[in-house]
């Protein structure tokens, strides 16, 4: 009898610990989602800003090829330009790259603590 109890009482610990385990996953999932979402919507705010940037940088070099006066101009302009716009990019693959990681992490962060609870557990 007392063996049946006992086995009872585990049963429902189990059981409830199962359910509070259930819920932090299910809020951690939630955070991360969230993190995402954000961190998303950051990442293509940058890319819009580039879009932007490198559009500006193309009406400006057009305006400055219709200004040219000589051909000597217009290889200093377009070299310029040239110069400019891998700078330009190479920085924006470096803020991107930064930003893809950064989501990377902040996203998987909650999860982290779920899974390596979840370990201690069952070992």
């Amino acid at each position: 009898m007392q063996e049946k109890k006992s086995s009872e009482k585990r049963t429902s610990e189990t059981i409830r610990d199962l359910g509070e385990n259930a819920r932090e996953a299910a809020g951690r999932a939630q955070e991360s989602s969230s993190r995402a979402a954000e961190g998303f919507r950051e990442y293509q705010l940058k890319l819009i800003t580039a879009a932007q940037d490198n559009t500006n940088a193309l009406f400006e070099y057009a305006h400055d090829i219709l200004h040219a006066q000589s051909i000597s101009d217009w290889v200093e302009i377009s070299t310029t330009h040239s110069r400019r716009q891998l700078e330009m990019m190479a920085e924006q693959a470096r803020e991107l790259t930064s930003s893809a990681q950064k989501v990377a992490t902040d996203t998987a962060r909650p999860l982290t603590g779920v899974f390596g609870s979840q370990g201690a557990h069952m070992s």
